[in-house]
């Protein structure tokens, strides 16, 4: 299910922590979302084996888990979707392989790339990014808080917020009305990483719209 925290599992910030720990962490803080991202890894039986560790947390948690880019492996062990971008597997042709059951998210960049996922068959679309991030090179569109809020009005399927999202603008974010927020940097660097977790579910959580929204 796509809502709440959106926890990444993306060691860039944290290299001293393996991506299979870092789940690990953010499971124990509350998270019950993740997407494992290993951009820039090419060894695929180490993805492999990355996906198979984190799948063994499901014997003690509950929670969806989301691989980026390697639909072929989320198939193989039996994650719960895989999401993309422009470059990578089209929609439709990931849809092929993993079937109804599986979750099928899309990076966009712009409100009509949004829209054109849904069209294609996306589950979910993650959009951004919202504010500027490091996680993006220099140049990299920042669409903000109206385009987002506009999105939002616009699609049937949940959006998820990504893209320089912190404490001090968590609320902005969750008053356009999305379905979930993402996160790489404001988790990972964080001192606690468990324990930061356990604040963005609970702000998270108690969120509520204005009247009227």
């Amino acid at each position: 299910m796509i809502k709440g925290p959106y926890a990444i599992v993306d060691n860039t910030y944290c290299p001293q922590t393996d991506h299979v720990a870092l789940a690990h962490l953010f499971l124990k803080g509350g998270a019950r979302l993740l997407q494992l991202r290993m951009k820039g890894e090419r060894d695929l039986k180490k993805i492999t084996r990355t996906v198979s560790a984190i799948m063994e947390f499901k014997k003690a948690y509950d929670f969806t888990f989301i691989v980026n880019d390697h639909a072929a492996v989320a198939r193989e062990i039996g994650a719960d979707g895989e999401h993309g971008g422009a470059d990578d597997l089209p929609i439709q042709e990931a849809r092929v392989l993993l079937g109804k059951g599986f979750l099928i998210g899309y990076s966009a960049h712009s409100i009509e790339e949004a829209l054109e996922a849904e069209r294609r068959g996306a589950d979910y679309v993650a959009f951004g990014a919202i504010f500027p991030t490091r996680t993006k090179p220099v140049g990299h569109p920042v669409q903000g808080l109206e385009k987002l809020r506009e999105l939002v009005k616009k699609t049937a399927i949940p959006v998820v917020a990504i893209g320089g999202i912190h404490r001090k603008n968590l609320h902005q974010v969750l008053e356009t009305g999305v379905a979930s927020v993402a996160m790489i940097g404001a988790l990972t660097q964080a001192q606690d990483v468990t324990e930061e977790v356990k604040w963005y579910c609970q702000a998270i959580k108690s969120f509520s719209l204005p009247r009227g929204t």
